[in-house]
């Protein structure tokens, strides 16, 4: 539980080569954290829960992406459909309503859904100096977006120093996937000048789920027959092994660069990153079968493309300084669909450009007086087009695209500030901020659109406002009491207001919805933090969030018909809507404890509940994206240079009657009880409860050498996390190799 805050000071990134500090050492009060926060402060005077995972502790967890490092967390909830992917869960809220920030520049692009996504695996672990959750609304310092927190990903800096080059390399193999996974390294540094470089190839295989299934469902979660081509024929053949999920594996490679350079007193960084990965399936509808015959033939993402370039300049002293901050991304998605059978294959493609300009101040105007603020501009260009091609004679036609076909732009405009007075004698911070955001979105439709949509166009425009209003007391040595109140917006983005989409194949189509208002919520945190002589720590915390405008799917009409053809089905049409106000509350605990001189516990947990109510109507109904009660408990015993840890992550039972309505909880996808809930004369899918087991352990010699040894799912349980389409990895045996030449 590494709990913290901050942000680089201005001063030079110059090499101080320091022991890397012990992953279960409990942080003083005092520690400054490179954190979501934007600008430093000591962890005494934060009111907010941010967890902490640093570069060693990514290393001994040994993942395959960065989803499943926040899994092996216990901390947050991960939600998949497919091995590429993960959508991370924060508070009960999940996708377009979660921030994700690079070094300071937000991830979040115009085309991020409501419902799932994947885009966290295009970070490399390898390159990250550590990653922070700050759990809860975050949008006066961060915008549209935060509504459930910020996942917030700091990369390693170059440095300057003494001439140096230190090449590194890392060998990792995962057995459930048999999948390969190898890093290059390199860092040069001098007095000048520092640069940091990496290049990282994953070779991942079709994933394995557990032999031990429930005892109840002995076939859930099985793949009895899988959809190939042979001699240019879709064919069902039969798996010999059904607990490997066939068509799960794909490729990835991602690189890395930052230059760091000093001129008089201004700081430079260049950030550069980019993601290629190709033919990631969607096993949850590759997997799908209707009446004994599969739905597609084909469901891929190919490609899935990340580029990232910043720079930042940086001046002045460490009590007042300035940060300036220019950001391109561009992000590349492709969607290839065909039905089972069917010559015609759908190749929707989007692409997306974002340009990012931030300029932040901080000041600290008095030993108790802090007074942070900044501008914010983000711009969106979106394409999206459409193509149908016939897989025989390799003809191509224009065909329905995702979103607006003659494109659409979003720009974004804001201003915010904080403050933060310490009241020394009582032990008190206060800290308090606004940010007010001017946002405009404009879509445009040809008229040769397949959809004859009755208007050219979708525009909105707003104005938010957002605050946040934060207490921090030390009633004794140890002690922190915390309370914050604080009010977050998620603007509607060209996915919201734009997609047409069969989240459900014959079931539901989702079509534009031009009449839409920004989601806002105000939640309330109240929090206490007990540390000891650095070996014990203990935080528990309750929230609670009111969402009102709350988008929602619900049935809806285009040209007069509530059902249109798609895909060869005739499936009823639904529109996003502002239909009601949603209510999310919820408790964590975590514990820290040096039993003895280097043996360890460390456990966690999160209890979220969540309901919303129709504007016309008083029942209330359950929430997507609520998971169940979610944890994990650890032991850890730490030698000199060596560490073995035994580790229990949990999941609670998700009932049939607390899924919803929409769809995408995905209960169709889950083992099936015993009970008609929705009144359909079929019973309904449930998540029961699971443990896995994991050890772990590695060993690090001083000449560099680093190997790290883990057995994960220990009893090789059969598995699948709450919403997912497809099942958990069986036990895994995962090795991994690094030398620092």
């Amino acid at each position: 539980m590494g709990i913290g805050y901050g942000q680089e000071n201005s001063s030079p990134r110059v090499n101080t080569t320091k022991k890397n500090a012990d992953t279960t050492d409990v942080e003083s009060f005092d520690e400054v954290l490179v954190s979501s926060q934007r600008f430093a402060q000591k962890r005494k005077d934060s009111p907010r829960q941010i967890e902490v995972v640093s570069a060693k502790r990514l290393a001994e967890l040994q993942p395959a992406t960065l989803g499943d490092a926040l899994i092996n967390t216990g901390q947050v909830f991960v939600q998949k459909s497919q091995m590429g992917g993960s959508s991370p869960v924060l508070r009960g809220f999940e996708a377009s309503r979660v921030l994700l920030v690079v070094d300071g520049v937000r991830m979040n692009n115009a085309t991020y859904r409501s419902g799932h996504l994947q885009d966290i695996i295009t970070i490399d672990p390898f390159i990250l100096d550590r990653m922070e959750v700050n759990y809860g609304a975050g949008s006066t310092l961060y915008g549209s977006d935060a509504l459930g927190g910020v996942l917030y990903f700091k990369t390693k800096d170059a440095t300057l120093g003494k001439f140096e080059v230190k090449p590194n390399a890392t060998v990792r193999y995962l057995s459930a996937s048999n999948s390969m996974i190898g890093n290059a390294g390199l860092k040069i540094q001098s007095e000048k000048v520092g640069l940091l470089l990496s290049a990282t190839r994953s070779q991942f295989g079709d994933l394995n789920s557990g032999s031990k299934n429930y005892s109840d469902w002995d076939t859930f979660g099985l793949l009895p027959k899988y959809v190939t081509q042979i001699n240019g024929r879709d064919t069902v053949l039969v798996n010999d092994d059904p607990q490997l999920q066939k068509g799960t594996g794909y490729s990835q490679t991602d690189l890395f660069a930052k230059l760091f350079a000093k001129t008089g007193k201004i700081e430079h960084t260049l950030n550069f990153q980019k993601s290629m990965s190709d033919l990631i399936p969607r096993y949850d509808r590759m997997s799908q079968f209707d009446k004994g015959k599969p739905v597609y033939g084909r469901w891929d993402y190919t490609p899935q493309n990340r580029n990232y370039l910043s720079y930042i300049a940086k001046m002045g002293s460490v009590d007042h300084n300035t940060r300036l901050t220019l950001a391109q991304q561009s992000a590349e998605v492709a969607r290839v669909t065909r039905n089972f059978g069917s010559k015609t294959e759908r190749k929707q493609r989007d692409d997306v450009t974002m340009r990012t300009v931030n300029l932040d101040r901080h000041d600290q105007l008095s030993e108790s007086f802090t007074v942070n603020s900044g501008i914010e501009m983000v711009w969106n260009d979106v394409t999206s087009v459409g193509i149908n091609k016939n897989i025989s004679t390799l003809a191509e036609t224009s065909t329905k695209a995702r979103y607006s076909d003659s494109g659409a732009t979003t720009q974004m405009h804001s201003v915010f500030a904080q403050g933060i007075y310490r009241i020394v004698s009582t032990r008190t911070v206060i800290q308090g901020g606004f940010r007010v955001s001017k946002y405009a979105l404009d879509a445009m439709y040809s008229k040769a659109n397949p959809w004859k949509l009755p208007y050219s166009s979708i525009s909105f425009a707003s104005t938010t406002p957002s605050y946040d209003l934060g207490l921090t007391k030390q009633l004794k040595k140890g002690l922190l009491l915390k309370a914050s109140v604080n009010q977050a917006y998620r603007n509607p983005n060209v996915d919201d207001m734009t997609k047409v989409f069969d989240s459900k194949p014959g079931v539901k189509l989702l079509v534009p919805s031009p009449d839409l208002k920004a989601e806002q919520s105000t939640t309330l945190d109240l929090g206490v933090l007990w540390r000891k002589d650095r070996s014990f720590a203990f935080e528990a915390g309750v929230f609670s969030s009111a969402v009102k405008n709350l988008l929602l799917d619900q049935r809806g009409q285009l040209n007069g018909a509530d059902s249109l053809m798609y895909d060869g089905r005739l499936t009823p049409v639904y529109q996003i809507s502002n239909v009601a106000v949603g209510h999310i509350s919820g408790m964590y605990l975590n514990a820290k404890v040096r039993l003895m001189r280097e043996l360890w516990f460390t456990g966690s947990v999160t209890q979220t509940k969540g309901v919303y109510e129709l504007n016309d109507a008083a029942a209330e109904q359950p929430l997507d994206h609520i998971p169940p009660i979610y944890g994990q408990a650890a032991l850890r015993w730490n030698g000199e240079g060596w560490f073995v840890e035994g580790q229990c992550l949990f999941n609670g039972k998700k009932k049939a009657e607390d899924y919803s309505s929409s769809g995408e909880d995905n209960q169709d996808k889950q083992p099936v009880g015993l009970a008609d809930i929705n009144g359909d004369g079929k019973a309904d899918g449930f998540n029961p409860a699971w443990r896995c087991w994991n050890l772990r352990g590695g060993y690090q010699h001083k000449s560099g050498l680093t190997a790290n040894l883990a057995i994960e799912n220990l009893l090789d349980l059969h598995y699948r996390y709450f919403a997912s389409g497809m099942s958990a990895s069986g036990r895994s045996v995962n090795v991994s190799i690094s030398y620092q030449f």
